[in-house]
């Protein structure tokens, strides 16, 4: 009896390990899914679905749906029957109850600290000049003498031919400095107490770029534009690492909700990498963060660091420092892009670039040699095109650079003669689909109709074999994917039948890609995120639409359902 029992039970053992995976039960299974591996080859670059892409007759087809995570990756693939035989007796099963899942999303162009800045701000955001100093005088009647007033939101494009009247508010709070943050980071306005706190008198010279507004007698109007907003923003009280980290974690938790697995922050200071550093060390990233130096003389401390540390290297860290964010020209809407010809608007003026905007080359060769990967901002015509010389000239004298995959932000104004040169460069194009429809129509008066061709030109880069990227740039445009998507297939804005130049809109899975795939391509990091497939990171974004079959409509009242990173649900829609 007792050999048959033995019998039986190596029997039992040796079935067990026959059924089991061989690499072993999964951690997870997700069943009942509608999945989009975007494991297929690329669209033709005029957006044509690829060969082996599920599409027939003229529509998407999911490619799965049903996935299986081991150890924080990938292990399996296919349908909910495939997927049974990595179900063991600890696995947990997440029924997705047919919800969409597709690549994590990675917003690869954005400013982390803003989202929470902005929510513990006063909004100013789509009020009239009057309006503005309402509210901001009601607010400094209650608020203790003394403390600083910090609101943000008004619009550099809006505003940039008629400005608030400071003066007056000046006079209604003489109590309380106050500070005005533009939309789009490209402007700060404040009062009379604020100028004097921050010591900006009528002998402060305006450097890199930068401009201080005064009228025609020489009196402020307190106003500060581009690089210039630092000698007021540099003295407001520094925030304490909590309250920083509070602010971090705001801007974390809303990414989240909108179904975000990796960010990448453009333009990173001290008090930003001092939070990612102090929150890497206690295993407290919520989600993936590529931190982009910002090149600039008041980052001065942090930039020799990371200089002299180098790029990071292991791929699975949650922070990663590969990058330094440089800054070529202004803004289009504050007319501080640089550009070939005068604006269309404002005849002997062609905006500001270069050493004069504070781009130091020195610096950002010494990043180059050092081995970083470059994203330089650049928004008119002749800023690109003296960018895209800067990489050419580089790369003559070290051709492995070019390996890097350097990066232009924005390309927002390109010469019809300079497209084709990204591509002979690998460059990566960084655009925000937002931008194309919200500067509209005041981008146009800036440039003129023929200017405005080579302007947000996604599918002409495409067409010149560009890898594109998108992202939002936020907090100066909404970071949802529904709306970034549906302002790049339609070139409409929200609530507008108008198309603005629909030339250069892109279909629905280059526009999935952009916010997947290419721009892990981006990273380098392609073969490990970007797809659902084997071996990958589990990374996933869960959603309530068809992403690839739905309309317009349908895709901007899309609905995040759940954020998944390294196989961890990080947020789920109650």
């Amino acid at each position: 009896m007792r050999e048959l029992i033995t019998l039986l039970f190596v029997i039992s053992v040796f079935v067990s390990c026959k059924n089991q995976p061989e690499n072993g039960f999964a951690d997870k299974v997700i069943k009942n899914a509608n999945v989009y591996t975007l494991s297929w080859s690329n669209p033709s670059l005029e957006g044509k679905p690829a060969s082996d892409a599920p599409f027939i007759n003229n529509k998407w087809q999911f490619d799965a749906h049903a996935i299986a995570i081991k150890n924080n990756l990938i292990q399996f693939v296919g349908t909910d029957k495939e997927v049974e035989k990595y179900i063991g007796e600890s696995t947990i099963i997440i029924d997705a109850k047919k919800a969409v899942i597709i690549p994590g999303l990675i917003e690869s162009h954005g400013h982390l600290q803003e989202l929470g800045e902005k929510k513990e701000a006063i909004n100013l955001e789509n009020l009239t000049k009057q309006q503005i100093i309402d509210l901001i005088v009601k607010r400094a009647n209650n608020t203790p003498k003394g403390e600083w007033i910090i609101a943000s939101g008004w619009d550099e494009a809006v505003f940039a031919n008629d400005y608030p009247n400071m003066d007056a508010l000046s006079k209604q709070t003489p109590n309380n400095p106050i500070v005005l943050i533009g939309l789009r980071g490209f402007g700060a306005m404040g009062n009379k107490l604020a100028f004097e706190k921050a010591g900006i008198t009528k002998k402060t010279k305006a450097t890199d770029g930068g401009e201080i507004l005064k009228d025609k007698k020489g009196n402020f109007k307190y106003i500060l534009l581009n690089s210039a907003k630092n000698l007021l923003l540099d003295k407001v009280p520094k925030k304490t690492l909590a309250q920083q980290t509070r602010i971090m974690e705001y801007g974390f938790n809303e990414l989240l909700k909108l179904g975000f697995t990796t960010t990448h922050h453009a333009g990173v200071a001290e008090s930003h990498m001092e939070v990612y550093e102090d929150l890497l060390k206690k295993n407290k990233l919520s989600m993936r963060v590529h931190a982009f130096i910002a090149a600039r003389m008041y980052n001065i401390d942090l930039v020799n660091k990371w200089l002299e540390k180098g790029p990071t290297t292991d791929d699975s860290s949650f922070l990663q420092v590969r990058n330094f964010k440089a800054y070529y020209d202004g803004s289009l809407g504050s007319r501080g892009a640089n550009f070939l010809e005068d604006y269309a608007d404002k005849k002997n003026h062609t905006g500001v670039g270069g050493k004069a905007y504070g781009f130091h080359e020195d610096m950002i060769v010494k990043a180059l040699d050092a081995g970083f990967q470059l994203a330089i901002h650049a928004i008119g015509d002749k800023a690109n095109r003296d960018v895209l010389d800067l990489y050419a000239n580089y790369f003559k004298a070290n051709p492995k650079s070019k390996e890097l995959r350097h990066r232009i932000e924005h390309v927002q104004i390109v010469h019809p003669d300079d497209f084709s040169r990204f591509n002979k460069l690998n460059l990566i194009a960084s655009m925000e689909p937002a931008h194309a429809v919200e500067d509209m129509p005041w981008a146009i008066d800036r440039v003129g109709e023929k200017r405005a061709l080579g302007a947000y030109a996604w599918r002409t880069l495409r067409n010149n074999k560009t890898t594109v990227i998108f992202n939002s740039d936020f907090t100066g445009s909404d970071p949802s994917f529904f709306y970034g998507m549906h302002s790049a297939i339609t070139k409409k804005k929200r609530a507008e039948e108008r198309q603005w130049f629909p030339e250069q809109a892109f279909t629905k899975e280059e526009s999935l890609r952009a916010y997947t795939i290419w721009a892990a391509y981006a990273a380098k990091q392609e073969k490990l995120t970007g797809t659902i497939e084997k071996g990958k990171w589990a990374d996933l974004t869960f959603i309530d639409v068809d992403i690839l079959n739905a309309s317009p409509k349908e895709i901007l009242e899309g609905i995040v359902l759940k954020t998944m990173i390294n196989g961890k649900v990080k947020y789920s829609l109650k």
